[in-house]
């Protein structure tokens, strides 16, 4: 009997062996539809290696290393990895923790005696590692109060930023939050060559580099000057051109200067997994010890982050310069691994402003590709196809209310759709400036809030709110927060045009979201309105977007049926639109308008 249940299991086992390689092949199909669907819309340019069970399943290479030589990414392409290199230097020093060289209960002190005197002393290299030091002294990023440096071009030493960050004072207690730092990774870069006697680079390639296999791996160098990634702007647009200026490696080194290929960083996960560089229990606390980061119960670990993907759990980091853009991650539950290395961004992150995404690698196409691999579907970009010449619809006007209607016109070679109405408007922001106020109780009390707000007169508020809220919104202390929040929309935002309730929803309790319209940006507060229709809270609102792009170019990709490139029109969202004689539906991710035909 137990030679037949035997039997019977290996049959078993093998036939689960068969269907996980049709729908390998599958899943295989799909990530190649969704690379090709990015790299058609110039959305992605670089390499991506996905491997499963231990087997490489996917790896290609999209676009150009160098754009103006017109030399195309390869599989042996060296990119820029940006914050990886936070992960590979946290794992050199763990190799140090384990050979007794270095302790993480350590107190910065030790090494910089002179730096923030009154503070280091507090600060351990865990805090480092998993960025809870608190430190207002940073690199690459600047807080409200001016505090910390923006990475130049020239060199600079060690002991240059530590005079300019020397009194310096802390945002919090060390290990009792979290905040993203830089600085502190450049510091455990010198405490690795304080531990170990020798320059960084050298002991990076001696502990983390060589062990893992990582032969095209290096630190603020090339290994192959020929295989090297120059770094572009401009994704998503119909045009892109290398970065001129980059930044000297001297601000970044252990914290964004390391150069790499996604078949060494697939080499140096696999060697995390066997025990080649770290013991199991190193491994442990290198994923183990760390800090909540406040968001989606993510967590900083050392150099890494730990947080969830469709409800498994999920260990990466993510990397970001001007013109490079990286990630790394494993799903251990899965055994997936993921590597993406891009030479090409948006803008540059340092300087420039953009409503949309700096890079697709980070969230959309990781996202995609982990429900791919997990057997769900996945939205991708529709792929363009060749419209009629003579479009029938062309100079029809289609109304979806009152004050907003929009016109399909040809110029030269392409369709394209604007906005018509009572005031300027934009297909992007139309989720957002349509009425939805209701006649309702839970309406009133918005609008009220809302004249006070824009007309900055407050006599009554208090009426409107909870025993909570009451005690803020009629006292010179709450009017006086309000007034502040007003002057800095206009401060920011330009002149003040009008507002509108755009969205209302809950049943009891209603969480209402009022749009205010300035010269430059919409601002959004929603309002918490419990079931006596009294205020008990209110936020700002995250997903408010705003655009004043009013005429946009159709995309063919179907009969009659066309993208809008949000990208291309100021980062707002894609939208979809389908058109008849009668009717144009824009369709906005899981919302669709209906606009009806009103003739000339």
């Amino acid at each position: 009997m137990k030679k037949i249940i035997t039997v019977i299991f290996a049959l078993i086992i093998g036939l689960n062996g068969y269907g996980q390689s049709v729908s390998n092949k599958e899943v295989r199909k799909n990530i190649d539809d969704l690379f090709q669907s990015y790299s058609s819309y110039n959305r992605f340019i670089g390499n991506v290696l996905i491997s499963q069970n231990d087997t490489i399943i996917y790896q290609k290479s999209f676009g150009y290393a160098n754009l103006e030589k017109v030399k195309k990414n390869t599989s042996n392409s060296i990119f820029s990895i940006a914050s990886l290199t936070k992960s590979l230097t946290a794992v050199g020093i763990m190799k140090l923790v384990e050979d007794g060289k270095l302790t993480l209960e350590k107190p910065i002190s030790n090494y910089f005696p002179g730096f923030m005197p009154d503070y280091s002393k507090d600060i351990t290299i865990q805090h480092l590692l998993n960025n809870s030091s608190g430190m207002e002294a940073n690199i690459g990023r600047i807080d409200d109060n001016g505090n910390g440096l923006m990475p130049e071009k020239e060199l600079i030493s060690l002991d240059e930023l530590l005079a300019k960050f020397k009194d310096y004072k802390l945002n919090f207690e060390p290990g009792t939050s979290y905040e993203y730092n830089n600085f502190g990774y450049l510091l455990l870069a010198n405490i690795i060559e304080m531990a170990s006697g020798q320059p960084y680079a050298n002991y990076m390639e001696q502990a983390v580099f060589k062990p893992a296999n990582m032969k095209n791996t290096a630190s603020a160098s090339f290994t192959d000057i020929d295989q090297r990634t120059f770094p572009h702007l401009g994704l998503g647009m119909n045009e892109l051109k290398k970065v001129d200026a980059p930044l000297h490696t001297s601000w970044l080194m252990g914290a964004a200067e390391i150069n790499s290929t996604t078949d060494d960083l697939y080499n140096f996960l696999q060697a995390l997994d066997k025990g080649i560089i770290l013991k199991p229990a190193t491994l442990n606390k290198l994923y183990g010890l760390t800090q909540n980061i406040g968001v989606n119960e993510m967590k900083s670990g050392l150099g890494w982050v730990i947080g969830q993907k469709e409800g498994e759990e999920w260990i990466y980091n993510n990397g970001l310069l001007p013109g490079y853009a990286s990630m790394m991650g494993s799903m251990p539950s899965k055994n997936i691994k993921v590597i993406i290395l891009s030479n090409a961004t948006s803008i540059n992150p340092l300087v420039d402003e953009f409503q949309g995404e700096i890079s697709f690698v980070q969230g959309e196409i990781t996202d995609k590709i982990i429900s791919l691999l997990l057997g769900k579907s996945v939205d991708i970009l529709p792929l363009a196809s060749k419209v009629s010449e003579n479009l029938m619809y062309v100079n029809n006007t289609y109304q979806f209310d009152s004050n907003h209607s929009i016109r399909l016109k040809k110029e030269g070679n392409e369709y394209v759709l604007e906005t018509e109405g009572k005031e300027p408007w934009s297909l992007f922001s139309y989720t957002f400036s349509r009425d939805a106020k209701e006649n309702n109780p839970a309406s009133e009390t918005a609008i009220f809030f809302a004249n006070a707000m824009s007309k900055q007169n407050f006599e009554g508020l208090s009426f409107y709110g909870n025993n909570d809220m009451k005690a803020f919104l009629g006292s010179d202390e709450g009017i006086s927060q309000l007034k502040g929040m007003w002057n800095n929309f206009l401060q920011h935002a330009g002149e003040f045009h009008s507002f509108n309730i755009y969205k209302i929803e809950g049943e009891e309790v209603k969480n209402v979201s009022i749009r205010f319209h300035f010269d430059t940006v919409d601002i959004g507060i929603v309002l918490s309105i419990d079931s006596s229709h009294k205020i008990q809270g209110m936020f700002m609102d995250d997903e408010l977007k705003t655009s004043h792009i009013s005429k946009v170019s159709l995309v063919s990709i179907g009969e009659n049926k066309f993208f809008i490139n949000g990208h291309q029109n100021g980062g707002m969202q894609d939208l979809k639109v389908n058109i008849t004689e009668k009717e144009l539906v824009l369709i906005d991710g899981s919302k669709s308008f209906n606009g009806k035909q009103s003739g000339e």
